[in-house]
């Protein structure tokens, strides 16, 4: 309960410095899990296309609009439907890959008669052909044609290919569900930027308001000392209040500038300057937000998936013990210009296939030498499926503790904003009276810039006090793994 109101006086010192990022308690930006009705095909139309030196706009947006933006146009969504584009391409692959093999093949040539009658270049579809040598010589040769319908189908290959079917299939749902995490991660992204450029914008109006009092201090205590009423050293007071406080704005206003970028950065949009409209961000939030499981979030559900193509993998490589068992038929004629002793012949013999064939067999193949290697590749793939079961352990650890801490934070948050109105009204009157005072010459100049300070401090702090519930909110709803809800309210 203690780390959050130590986080908030951090984050106010910073804004107020102008130097104030997300603070190292938050994670990494996350995702909305919504990818199932994301049309593919939609992403190959201009979105492709990367703005560069794009001229700068400016626009008012709530936090829906950009979110939605980010949605649209940020690149590493883009990157992530391609990448489920070609998982679902593979699958296509895979499953054409059981089908069996057929084609036809044709083939003449033409070779000396001391060759075996038949003789062909090696093709596919043509049984060897032998038979006895018609002469010693080497002559003018004859032709040899052939042509043939044939078809192989590897038996066993149902077992090997449906394993090659359930990796690509477990990638593809790995790949969807990276969709779904880089979804959280661009959405979460923006609307954290778009938070902190919020609490910004109240540091810069509360340091406005500091610049407004204390020019005011000034021109209040100028003509008193004038008149001599007042000691010249309480008009470089309130002019030393008033150069602070102008500093104080400029720093302001360079964190606020700074987190504009970031909020352009987060969209994907170049050149966007971003004035943050707060709708009802600013309004006090009870609850504690939606509790879920941890099953929900699409880092477990990749993670779960990821490990699930490894054992499809390792399935793989065990069918890989397999031998190889192939039928193969070939229907096929050929002509060949070698007579058989008796038959007449003339020298366009074997230009035609005259003489029709068929054979069909079973050919087993088995390699004893390989079983060493598959036994090596069935390890390695045992040792990539037991370190991916244990990558998702990991996750669910780690997605686990974010709930936790997002709870603790947002219980602190809650605290802080409790107080913060407290602690704001309570400056306002203590500044109306000593500006009271001041004037009625009953307290020194001192005593109001002290005033004006706390109470510049507490308008800074009760506007971040309330920004960071939204951020608590914001951080429970990333890691539930939704979104939705949040964004919502």
């Amino acid at each position: 309960m203690h780390a959050a109101p130590v986080h908030l006086l951090l984050s106010t010192m910073m804004i107020v410095a102008g130097c104030a990022e997300t603070p190292t308690s938050l994670p990494a930006p996350a995702q909305v899990p919504t990818a199932g009705g994301d049309d593919p095909a939609a992403t190959t139309s201009a979105e492709d296309e990367t703005v560069v030196d794009a001229p700068r706009t400016s626009a008012v947006y709530t936090l829906d609009q950009v979110v939605s933006e980010a949605l649209a146009k940020h690149p590493r969504l883009r990157a992530a439907r391609a990448d489920q584009r070609a998982g679902e391409a593979r699958v296509d692959e895979a499953q054409l890959g059981d089908l069996p093999a057929a084609g036809v093949s044709a083939q003449v040539n033409r070779s000396t008669g001391n060759t075996a009658p038949g003789l062909f270049f090696p093709t596919q579809g043509f049984p060897a052909i032998a038979g006895p040598v018609q002469s010693k010589s080497l002559n003018d040769g004859t032709w040899q044609t052939g042509v043939s319908l044939w078809a192989s189908w590897d038996v066993l290959s149902i077992a090997r290919q449906a394993a090659a079917i359930d990796v690509t299939l477990a990638q593809r749902h790995a790949l969807a569900a990276q969709v779904n995490v880089e979804l959280l991660e661009v959405a979460y992204g923006a609307a954290d930027a778009f938070l902190l450029l919020l609490e910004a914008q109240q540091a810069a109006r509360a340091a406005q308001s500091a610049v407004d009092r204390a020019d005011t201090l000034v021109k209040m205590t100028a003509p008193l000392v004038q008149q001599t009423l007042r000691p010249g050293v309480d008009l470089a007071r309130a002019e030393a209040e008033l150069a602070a406080a102008r500093t104080l704005l400029a720093g302001a206003e360079q964190s606020r500038e700074v987190r504009r970028a970031n909020v352009a950065v987060a969209v994907g949009h170049v050149g966007l300057s971003i004035e943050a409209a707060p709708g009802n961000l600013l309004e006090a939030v009870d609850g504690t937000g939606r509790t879920a499981s941890i099953a929900d979030n699409p880092k477990v559900i990749e993670a779960d998936a990821v490990a699930e193509r490894f054992r499809a993998q390792r399935d793989v490589v065990s069918a890989q013990f397999l031998p190889r068992v192939d039928l193969v038929a070939a229907l096929f004629a050929r002509g060949t210009g070698v007579s058989a002793p008796g038959l007449s012949q003339n020298s366009a013999d074997g230009l035609v296939p005259d003489v029709a064939n068929w054979a069909a067999g079973l050919v087993v193949t088995w390699s004893a030498l390989d079983v060493p290697a598959i036994n090596a590749r069935s390890r390695v793939a045992s040792a990539d499926y037991s370190a991916a079961i244990a990558r998702r352990d990991e996750v669910v650890l780690a997605v686990s503790g974010e709930l936790e801490s997002a709870s603790a934070f947002l219980h602190g948050a809650q605290a802080i904003a409790r107080e913060t109105p407290v602690a704001l009204a309570a400056a306002r009157a203590a500044e109306q009276q000593a500006v009271a005072r001041f004037q009625a010459a009953l307290a020194p100049i001192v005593d109001v810039a002290d005033a004006e300070r706390v109470l510049t401090q507490a308008e800074i702090n009760d506007g971040v006090a309330r920004v960071e519930v939204r951020r608590a909110l914001l951080l429970l709803a990333r890691a539930a793994g939704d979104l939705k809800p949040f964004l919502a309210r």
